[in-house]
């Protein structure tokens, strides 16, 4: 894969489907599952973003400028990650009936500096994905109204 962009460079990443051949196993299944989930949300973008912090490519899903959620292979395995306004979208999550009660514990014990949370949920099953999904609808359906 390439290496990563140094000072001011912008370099393109390798392509997302690169990224997933390059991992191995369950961590694949879950990589491939969370790509799914980010494909089937209309007009969503697909790229692969350096992440500094965990020294690696990783897969990012968009509506515009606007980060949904991406993934990291970490060592205690795969976690979606997702920025979330304390404000404007933390309430959301936590009212919707969809979004499962142990991911709400995962918001709620998040700390935030300024105004945002970065969640980390734990996806070491195709069921952890699919809770996932619950709340990637309600961020990207909060993004959506942001846009009309």
């Amino acid at each position: 894969m390439p290496a990563k962009p140094t000072g001011n460079e912008v370099q393109e990443g390798p392509s997302v489907e690169t990224v997933i051949e390059s991992m191995s196993g369950a961590d694949g299944q879950i990589l491939s599952l969370a790509r799914d989930l980010g494909l089937a949300l209309p007009d969503a973008a697909e790229r692969t973003v350096y992440d500094g912090f965990c020294r690696e490519w990783t897969p990012a899903y968009y509506l515009g400028k606007r980060q949904i959620f991406h993934v990291h292979a970490m060592k205690s395995g795969m976690r979606g990650s997702m920025f979330v306004g304390v404000r404007a979208l933390e309430h959301l999550i936590m009212a919707s009936p969809e979004v499962p009660d142990h991911i709400k514990e995962i918001v709620d014990k998040t700390k935030g500096g300024s105004g945002t949370k970065m969640l980390k949920i734990p996806l070491d099953t195709p069921e952890d994905v699919a809770g996932f999904g619950k709340l990637v609808k309600v961020k990207w359906e909060f993004e959506l109204d942001r846009l009309t």
